[in-house]
């Protein structure tokens, strides 16, 4: 019987051990969920007889003028990624937790007043838009725009208390709106 090199055997080892280490993908990992392509369709809108310039620059003009800070554009690719801060307090929540502990130390009379529920309350967001354009047609200025939109909520200690991407119907056409207005005033030289 021939000899197996000792350096040979342990290679084959290793890759014998890496390869049953290996798990296969869940069948359904590529699938799309029931609501991707309704949201994507919120998410996306189309534009005729204007380039993707022309769609960036109005995007940058409408996001600045809703308080976005533009992170980065990069035009040849056609991507913009705009954020900003905003307050994410809600007014009813904070009377209920300052009411809950008023009752809390009311019921224990005083004993039980260790802590607070105020330090849970939401108190900032960080909201991000990506907006990517894509023409329809090489020949023709039609443009694809999809935005997504995610947020980020802190609580008044500094900690995560919720993380999404925004599907509200209302936002997105809201934003669409006056795009499309500024896309107008763009082409207009307005």
């Amino acid at each position: 019987m021939p000899s197996i090199p000792l350096a040979r055997l342990i290679s084959v080892l290793a890759v014998l051990c890496v390869m049953s280490a290996c798990q296969t993908l869940p069948t359904d990992a590529f699938r799309l969920s029931e609501t991707a392509l309704k949201t994507r369709e919120l998410q996306t809108r189309e534009y005729d007889s204007v380039n993707d310039h022309a769609i960036l620059s109005a995007s940058m003009a409408v996001l600045q003028d809703m308080g976005y800070a533009i992170d980065e554009i990069e035009k040849e690719l056609g991507v913009l990624s705009a954020s900003k801060r905003a307050d994410a307090t809600n007014d009813f929540a904070t009377i209920g937790s300052i009411a809950m502990d008023a009752m809390k130390c009311l019921v224990t009379l005083g004993l039980g007043c260790t802590g607070s529920n105020y330090g849970e309350l939401d108190d900032v967001q960080d909201i991000r838009l990506t907006l990517v354009t894509r023409p329809q047609r090489e020949e023709e200025e039609d443009v694809s725009v999809r935005i997504t939109i995610q947020r980020i909520i802190w609580d008044k200690k500094g900690r995560v208390s919720e993380q999404e991407t925004i599907t509200d119907q209302d936002v997105y056409v809201a934003f669409f709106a006056k795009l499309s207005t500024a896309v107008f005033l763009e082409q207009e030289g307005i």
